[in-house]
């Protein structure tokens, strides 16, 4: 059985998400660059710990150049972020390609599997505007950071819509 409570609860967070960085593209652009920033320090500190501590044995190498690479990307993206929204930029537009493309075959199989039109339609929708949005962004790169906040609340508007029409269409499906 399938628990449609987890597709209404993503399904809402990524709708609000959507809505909040359509608000404010440019507060949700660098909130991405601050958070992968820090991601990547959180991440390299605990590579370089265990490196210096020897808790990954023959890897310590490895843990402490891997770490050390994190931290130092870690601190460009927190420095200098205009670089580093250029390069997330491309990484942006190759996940909405890849989620779009996604979210299109899933369309599919809901639409083959005698699901509901409105289900496997706006799946379908939400899958096309992510493969526009990335083809966008990377046409238009490296002016494109500019806009990343914007396309990135509509990926995430129409990503909640779907999960919240999935969710609600499994609540009010028969059992199995």
């Amino acid at each position: 059985m399938i628990n449609w409570k987890w597709f209404i609860v993503e399904g809402a967070v990524l709708f609000v998400l959507g809505i909040l960085a359509i608000a404010s593209p440019g507060i949700a652009a660098e909130a991405i660059v601050m958070f992968i920033g820090w991601l990547l320090l959180f991440v390299g500190g605990f590579a370089i710990l265990g490196g210096v501590t020897s808790q990954s044995g023959p890897r310590a190498p490895v843990s402490l150049a891997g770490g050390l690479f994190a931290v130092i990307f870690g601190l460009i993206f927190l420095l200098m972020p205009s670089p580093a929204l250029a390069t997330i930029t491309v990484v942006l537009a190759i996940f909405f390609l890849m989620t779009g493309f996604a979210e299109i075959s899933s369309s599919m199989a809901l639409r083959s599997s005698g699901g509901h039109a409105n289900h496997w339609g706006l799946a379908f929708f939400s899958g096309l505007i992510g493969v526009m949005l990335g083809v966008i962004m990377l046409a238009m790169w490296p002016s494109s950071y500019e806009i990343i906040g914007l396309f990135l609340g509509i990926n995430f508007l129409l990503s909640g819509s779907y999960l919240l029409s999935l969710g609600w269409f499994f609540s009010h499906a028969p059992a199995h």
